[in-house]
């Protein structure tokens, strides 16, 4: 048996009674497991509530398989989740998030606690603060630290972000490039820690296009990467915020 803090990436249903979670753990990368009966099951000793998206777990399995699908023994929370379940809008982001992640870390089989620790902490961050629109930006943003292509910020001053090759630019030599007021938002959110991001104040139009150009970078970076369907409800929901 072995022991290790987990995220909950997502569950999906498996026939009638059965979940097929997939967690990022911090001792063996990213594992899927078959959650058998949960649903149904009045005896189980998992509880389903346990494997909600982003929820901070830590489990006790077997292991016994490098691919597939392994199962878990024992479950409980290690770092409650408090409010991400109880607003539309921080599920909605969520929602979307996890299915970058699911996408992103697909890669991510062996053990990497540095992008665990990462992880978790600006998912404490996103639990314990109120919901700013720009959190998905930011964590976008960050994550590529951790995937290998962060924003090369020499030449911050330049007139262009080119998404091609990860650097400012004086040069208008590519389709992928950030400018103008896009630009001008792209540089705040790389400089602002979290807890500065709510003096951004960026209009929707703005918020879109970033996001739609920073998906257009994980794709130009990451040959495996798809953009999440969700998206479209995420940018439904912030139209609705306004």
């Amino acid at each position: 048996m072995v022991e290790t803090p987990a995220l909950v990436i997502s569950s999906i249903k498996y026939g009638d009674s059965s979940l097929i979670t997939t967690c990022f753990t911090k001792s063996f990368g990213l594992k899927s497991y078959l959650l058998k009966g949960i649903l149904k099951s009045k005896k189980s000793k998992l509880r389903k509530g346990l494997f909600q998206s982003f929820n901070l777990i830590f489990l006790i399995s077997n292991h016994r398989k490098k691919e597939g699908l392994n199962f878990i023994n024992e479950a409980r929370i290690n770092i409650p989740i408090n409010t991400i379940h109880r607003s539309i809008f921080k599920s909605s982001v969520v929602m979307f998030l996890s299915e970058v992640l699911k996408n992103v870390l697909n890669e991510e089989k062996e053990k990497n606690e540095e992008l665990y620790d990462f992880l978790e902490s600006i998912i404490i961050w996103f639990d314990s603060n109120n919901f700013n629109p720009n959190f998905h930006l930011k964590f976008l943003i960050d994550l590529t630290k951790y995937m290998g292509f962060y924003p090369n910020t020499s030449n911050y001053d330049y007139s262009y972000f080119d998404l091609n090759n990860g650097s400012f630019s004086n040069k208008f030599n590519s389709e992928n490039l950030i400018l103008g007021d896009d630009l001008k938002a792209f540089r705040s959110l790389l400089m602002l820690n979290l807890d500065q991001i709510e003096i951004l104040n960026l209009n929707n139009k703005t918020r879109k296009n970033l996001l739609n150009q920073i998906m257009t970078y994980y794709c130009i970076h990451l040959q495996y990467f798809n953009p999440p369907k969700s998206i479209k409800v995420l940018n439904d929901v912030f139209n609705e915020k306004r």
